[in-house]
C-alpha cells in the first residue's frame, strides 16, 4: 500500500481554511478515517493485485488537521488568543464565606451599603482627628486614615480620594446570597485614572493623568457648618423613588443606621463638646438635574457638614459643580467608572482597577474571549465600556471579539437583545459584562432565562447587581452568574457578621423594608 502524504498535507491545509466546514463534518471525517492511532493506518482489500490504494489520512491525521477549528468552537479554555498578563491582578483562593440564610429573610447587606455605613463613620473619624467641622481640616484628616468596616480594615488614600480595598469574585446561589470564588491579594491600591487610558508607557493613550479639580479658592468665603443646639447637620442624597430607588431607597437605610450608631455611642467629640450628627434627607427622586437642585438647598439652607449620597454617575456628576463652587464634601459611596478626581468628593466605592478591570481578568483566566458589553445609555457604563475595551485590548482580545450595546434607564424589553447575545454565545466562549442599572437588571434577567440562557452557555459578570437587587428577583435562575465587588454579606468574620445581624434588627425597628 502506498500512502499519499502530499495529499495528507493538502486536506489538512484545507481543514485549518475551512475550519467551520471540518467543524460541522467532524463526525462524518472520524467515521471515514477510522479510529486507529497514529501510523496505524486502515487498507482496503483490491482485486486487482500491483493496484495502488490512496489512503486520505488517520484519524490522528483528520484530528491534527481538526485542532485548529476545535480550538475556536465552544468551550471555556480553548481560545487560540495569545494573552498579554496583566501583573497587577493577583487572585488568591483563601476567602471564606458563610452558609447563610435565604436572602429574602429580612433585610440584605452589600457593597454599596458597606460603603455609604463606613463613609459616614470616616467623615465621623476624620472630624475627631481633626478636632474640628472645618472643611478643610477635615478633608486633610480623611487622608491616609485606617479605619475599621464590616468587611475588615481598610484605609483611604494619602491623596487620591479614594478607598484601598479587597476585590472579591462572587457567584449566584439559589438563595439569592454569593459564593466568593476569587479575591485579589490584600488591600487594592485605587486608581482614580485608568492607566489603559492614560499611561505615557502604554501604547494607544492619551499620555497624560489629568489633574485633581476643586478644593478652596485663595480669597473666597465658602458656608459653614451649622453647628447649633449641640447637633452637626448632615445630608442624605439619595433617590427614594423613581428607577433608582430599588438601590438607592438602602443607602439611606445604612447611612441612618451609620448615625444612630455614633450618636449611641455619644457622638462625635470636637472642641471639647459632643455632637450628635442629624441626618437631613432629601429625595431627588432619580431626577438628575434635581439633584443639583437639592445638593444646593443642603448645603446653602441647611448648612449641613457634609453630604452622603448619589449612585449614578450622572447625579454624581451633576452635583459635582455645586459641591466644587461651595467647597463642600460629599461622599460618594458607588462603585463607578474613575476618570474623575475632585478635592470635594471621597469616593468610598470602587473604581475600575478594583471592579472592572479584576472581573475582566477573571473572565479570561476562566477561557472566555468573546465579551458583549450591555449596559444602561449614561456615562457609568460608556465610560466603564471604554476602560473595559483597552483593558481588553491590551490582554489581546481583538476588537471584532466585542459587542458594545446600551438601553434606557427604566428599559423593559429585552427580547431582541437577549436573541443577540444567545446568537453571540453560538460555540461558547462568550459571556457578558453587564453595566445595566436600576430596576431594568430584573427583566434583564427574567429575559435571559426565559430564553434558555444559563450561566453555564453564557454567565453574565455584573457590575450593578448586588445582594439588595436580588430581593426583587426571581434568583433561581440566575444561578452562576456573577458579579464583581468589594464586599459580600456572605464574609465570613465575627464583625462582618455581626454588622449583618445588627442591620436587619435596625432595619426591623424602623419599619424599614
Amino acid at each position: 500500500m502506498i500512502v499519499d502524504r502530499v495529499l495528507v498535507q493538502k486536506r489538512k491545509r484545507s481543514a485549518m481554511k475551512k475550519s467551520w466546514y471540518w467543524g460541522c463534518c467532524l463526525s462524518a471525517s472520524l467515521c471515514f478515517a477510522g479510529s486507529g492511532e497514529a501510523g496505524d493506518l486502515q487498507t482496503t482489500p483490491t482485486a486487482s493485485a500491483g493496484r495502488r490504494t490512496t489512503l486520505l489520512a488517520s484519524a490522528d491525521d483528520v484530528r491534527g488537521a481538526l485542532a485548529p477549528a476545535l480550538a475556536t468552537a465552544g468551550g471555556r479554555k480553548k481560545a487560540r488568543i495569545e494573552l498579554k498578563d496583566d501583573p497587577d491582578i493577583v487572585f488568591v483562593d483563601n476567602v471564606k464565606g458563610a452558609d447563610l440564610p435565604d436572602a429574602s429573610q429580612g433585610r440584605v447587606t452589600d457593597d454599596p451599603i458597606e460603603a455609604a455605613y463606613y463613609g459616614i463613620k470616616v467623615w465621623a473619624m476624620a472630624c475627631e482627628k481633626a478636632d474640628s467641622f472645618d472643611i478643610d481640616k477635615v478633608r486633610e484628616a480623611v487622608y491616609g486614615l485606617k479605619f475599621p468596616a464590616p468587611g475588615g480594615e481598610k484605609m483611604m488614600d494619602k491623596s487620591n480620594q479614594h478607598t484601598w480595598k479587597p476585590v472579591y469574585i462572587g457567584e449566584i446561589k439559589s438563595n439569592g446570597q454569593f459564593k466568593i470564588v476569587k479575591a485579589m491579594k490584600g488591600l487594592v491600591k485605587p486608581d482614580s485614572y485608568s492607566k489603559y487610558l492614560h499611561d505615557p508607557s502604554l501604547p494607544g493613550t492619551d499620555g497624560v493623568y489629568p489633574a485633581p479639580t476643586g478644593g478652596p479658592q485663595a480669597g473666597k468665603e465658602y458656608p459653614k457648618p451649622d453647628l447649633s443646639d449641640d447637633m452637626v447637620r448632615v445630608g442624605i442624597l439619595h433617590s427614594l423613588s423613581g428607577t433608582m430607588a430599588i438601590s438607592e431607597t438602602s443607602l439611606k437605610d445604612a447611612d441612618l443606621f451609620a448615625i444612630e450608631e455614633i450618636n449611641n455611642a455619644g457622638g462625635i467629640k470636637v472642641g471639647g463638646k459632643s455632637y450628635k450628627i442629624k441626618p437631613v434627607i432629601e429625595d431627588p427622586a432619580s431626577d438628575w438635574p434635581l439633584f443639583a437642585e437639592k445638593a444646593r438647598k443642603l448645603i446653602t439652607q441647611d448648612k449641613v457638614a457634609m453630604v452622603e449620597g448619589c449612585w449614578t454617575s450622572v447625579s454624581r456628576k451633576s452635583v459635582l459643580p455645586v459641591f466644587e463652587e461651595y467647597n463642600a464634601l460629599l461622599f460618594y459611596p458607588v462603585q463607578y467608572e474613575g476618570e474623575e478626581q475632585s478635592k470635594n468628593v471621597f469616593y468610598t466605592a470602587a473604581p475600575p482597577n478594583q471592579q472592572l478591570n479584576p472581573a475582566a481578568a477573571y473572565m479570561l483566566d476562566e477561557g472566555y474571549r468573546k465579551f458583549y458589553l450591555l449596559g444602561t445609555d449614561y456615562v457609568f457604563p460608556r465610560t466603564a465600556n471604554k476602560v473595559l475595551k483597552a483593558y481588553l485590548k491590551y490582554r489581546g482580545i481583538p476588537d471584532a471579539n466585542i459587542i458594545e450595546e446600551y438601553t434606557p434607564f427604566h428599559h423593559q424589553d429585552y427580547q431582541t437583545i437577549v436573541q443577540k447575545i444567545k446568537n453571540f454565545a453560538t460555540g461558547g466562549g462568550a459571556c457578558v459584562l453587564s453595566t445595566i442599572n436600576g430596576d431594568s437588571n430584573v427583566p434583564f434577567y427574567k429575559e435571559f432565562a426565559n430564553q434558555g440562557l444559563t450561566s453555564g452557555d453564557c454567565p453574565i459578570m455584573a457590575f450593578s447587581v448586588a445582594e439588595d437587587e436580588l430581593r426583587a428577583m426571581d434568583v433561581p435562575p440566575l444561578v452562576g452568574h456573577l458579579a464583581a465587588w468589594n464586599y459580600y454579606q456572605s464574609l465570613n468574620t465575627p464583625e462582618n457578621q455581626k454588622f449583618v445581624q445588627d442591620f436587619k434588627a435596625f432595619c426591623k425597628a424602623k419599619g424599614l423594608k
